[in-house]
């Protein structure tokens, strides 16, 4: 937070509350250093009496919890998909944000980012170092001698820029240095490329899969001392990273078992010391304010049930873990989820996160519940969450049901990050979300979510098991061409639907509770999809903190579908701080109306009612179905003269001719940039056209292929 934020943060509080709380701060820092001084000293490091007064058991080897997760019907395509997956990833090789495949290990030279490149490899001697210490630990679980490459998990991969393991957690510098970007160590250690691994393991059964998790697991515990380093930073890391961990070790559980007895106990203690480390470290680091909170602390809460549901019978303080976590994802639910079921943050891409956040824990909880018969999800998610929660929980999966487009992919609202939680699937298009509708369709038995042209997707065999593609099965089907348009007011998100047409409006909050950290500056902007093909896309996000510049640029008006006034952000925002946003422009939907022959949409906002001359800002847009055809009218009241500029982002996968025409002024098709997942941009197009014009005026134009 740069002086500037803490200034105006302070304007906002009387002189009492605000001294109270830079005392607070100085307090915190105080306990900070102090904590830091006690690790330093002792250690984090926990010992094996340690370690047995913490646990139930008396011996340490029975962990492990029920999935119902079978490689059942699994078609040879898929099946080869992950093995590919699983041989990459067992040879260190990562595919991660962008990066495209990178062999992970000290001796790595990274390619750079924008111009950005770090070499700060270690020495030979210390390379030695640790992968002696890893072999001779490794040794000690397989009872036999071991060669293994260890990984740098401290590295940035893309730039090279390597954080100090040395280095206490609250001291970390996350954004510190251009280029450098601390979601790629965070990425490759939530462990989430592992489930293809053991989804490889259940499939052949070929031991050198899990194996490598074992090796993986070992070597990231050994070079990732509690409370040091990156991985350590923040909280939301450390609770996928340990969900992941456990939903793996579940899988190849068969595996452990059959280790050497002495080699298989030495496993179990190294692991289940760290399993009680993150458990500990989550419930003293949790990411809550009075104020706010959000994904992370939503996904603090996931990750410590799905341990505290792992390890019921081993750890003392599970049971007290899990009832904590079952009554604060209730309300989170309340807190973070809209009426209408979409996620508060302003963000298609994050409300499947969240979404998953939710489903996954909830499921699991479930699934281990003694109340469980077969397949009485519902009746058993009632009686522990509460149906109010379980309902909103359907509404969730409904809005996917509306918002994906016919070609399955999820418009790119606000920010796009590839967030997942639990990543049970073969690698496919990150926007490519129809596996959430069947997933939805079998937990609530629901056939709307059962989608023709969509099909079965295969996670779903690993999270329900067979009994889960029977109901599949049982379930009437649905089609696009039933799909009706649906606003969800809450949101600010309306969507315009016939068949394979397809049109969503973004005129919602910022998010946040007004914070707007993923937010973009898109308020009457839109995504166009006619006959299942993208024609005018949002250009999604790019990176967060190693490119600023690019930052802003992606978040920004101008990279909308929308009006740019006087060269002025809908929402102001501070270049420097990259997750805010200020609430400057209030949308509000004036007419909705949907039907046989048309829709419409009028809404505006208020964003430019700040200039010296305000303007406001009224769009109203037509669908005329039967003609395949879009009216945009642009409406600009307030005083004097300002340059109006439009922009149309057209998908790179567009190379039709697109008729777009005005009564005001003619487009020009310019260069322009796209994002579709995260650490990627691609060159496209757009239609842009600038307009020096006397407020008021109106300007109309038309879309059509």
């Amino acid at each position: 937070m740069n002086l500037k934020m803490i200034l105006e943060k302070s304007l906002k509080y009387p002189p009492k509350v605000m001294a109270k709380k830079a005392i607070c701060k100085g307090f915190a820092l105080t306990q900070d250093y102090l904590d830091y001084l006690e690790n330093i000293i002792f250690g984090t490091e926990l010992s094996d009496s340690d370690l047995q007064k913490r646990v139930l058991l008396a011996r340490t080897g029975e962990i492990y919890f029920g999935l119902p997760w079978q490689p059942l019907l699994i078609s040879k395509e898929i099946k080869n998909k992950i093995i590919e997956q699983a041989d990459k990833a067992r040879n260190h090789i990562f595919n991660l944000l962008g990066s495209g495949d990178v062999k992970v290990d000290y001796k790595l030279r990274a390619g750079g980012l924008e111009g950005y490149r770090y070499d700060m490899r270690v020495s030979e001697e210390k390379y030695l170092s640790i992968k002696e210490k890893i072999q001779t630990e490794l040794e000690k679980v397989f009872q036999k001698p071991i060669e293994y490459e260890p990984i740098d998990w401290q590295v940035d991969f893309k730039s090279g820029y390597i954080w100090s393991e040395k280095t206490y957690y609250r001291f970390i510098k996350c954004s510190h240095e251009l280029g450098a970007d601390v979601k790629l160590p965070w990425e490759l250690s939530r462990a989430q490329y592992l489930l293809p691994l053991a989804l490889s393991y259940d499939l052949t059964k070929k031991r050198g899969y899990a194996e490598e998790i074992i090796k993986q697991i070992v070597d990231w515990i050994l070079t990732n001392p509690c409370k040091f380093g990156v991985n350590w930073r923040c909280t939301m890391e450390v609770a996928i990273r340990v969900a992941n961990w456990a939903v793996v070790i579940s899988l190849i559980k068969d595996y452990i078992d059959n280790l050497p007895p002495t080699g298989k106990e030495y496993f179990h203690k190294v692991f289940l010391k760290s399993l009680y480390q993150h458990g500990d470290f989550i419930t003293h680091n949790l990411e809550w304010s009075e104020n706010l909170t959000s994904n992370h602390y939503l996904s603090d809460i996931a990750g410590l049930l799905i341990l505290a549901i792992f390890a019921k019978g081993t750890f003392k303080e599970a049971k007290k873990w899990k009832n904590f976590a079952i009554e604060e994802l209730k309300k989170e639910m309340e807190r973070q989820v809209y009426p209408d079921g979409v996620d508060f943050e302003a963000s298609t891409c994050y409300h499947r996160l969240v979404l998953e956040l939710f489903f996954y824990a909830t499921f699991l909880v479930i699934i281990n519940d003694k109340n469980l018969k077969e397949d009485n999800f519902i009746e058993v998610g009632n009686e522990i969450f509460g149906e109010k929660y379980i309902q909103c929980l359907y509404k969730m999966f409904e809005f996917v049901l509306y918002a994906l487009k016919p070609n399955g992919r999820m418009p790119q609202i606000g920010d796009n990050d590839n967030g997942r939680f639990l990543h049970v699937s073969i690698k496919r298009e990150v926007l490519d979300m129809r596996y959430l509708l069947t997933l939805g369709a079998i937990f609530f038995k629901e056939p709307k979510f059962k989608i023709k042209e969509f099909g079965f997707y295969e996670e779903a065999l690993w999270v329900f098991g067979e009994k889960g593609y029977k109901i599949w099965q049982g379930l009437e089907e649905n089609s696009l061409a039933d799909i009706g348009s649906k606003a969800f007011p809450d949101a600010g998100w309306y969507i315009m639907r016939n068949n394979k047409d397809y049109m969503i409006i973004s005129c919602g909050p910022n998010g946040q509770n007004g914070n707007g950290g993923h937010c973009h500056n898109d308020k009457s902007g839109f995504e166009l999809c006619i006959d299942g093909e993208d024609i005018i896309v949002d250009p999604g996000t790019y990176v967060y903190t190693p490119n600023p510049e690019a930052r802003n640029r992606f978040r920004g008006t101008a990279y909308h579908n929308t009006v740019m006034i006087d060269g002025e952000e809908q929402n102001r925002f501070d270049k420097q701080v990259v997750f805010r946003m200020n609430d400057d422009t209030f949308p509000r939907c004036l007419k909705w109306q949907t039907g046989n022959e048309i829709d419409i949409f009028v809404g505006e906002h208020y964003g430019y009612k700040r200039l010296s001359q305000p303007v406001n800002h009224k769009r109203e847009i037509r669908y005329y179905k039967k003609d395949k055809k879009w009216e945009i009218i642009d409406k600009f009241t307030g005083e004097g003269e300002h340059n109006l500029e439009w922009a149309l982002i057209l998908s790179p996968e567009f190379k039709q001719n697109l008729n777009v025409s005005s009564d005001k002024f003619q487009w020009h098709r310019k260069p322009a940039f796209y994002s579709s997942e995260y650490g990627t941009v691609t060159k496209t197009e757009k239609f842009t056209s600038t307009l020096r014009a006397t407020i008021p005026v109106e300007v109309k134009f038309w879309i059509e292929i």
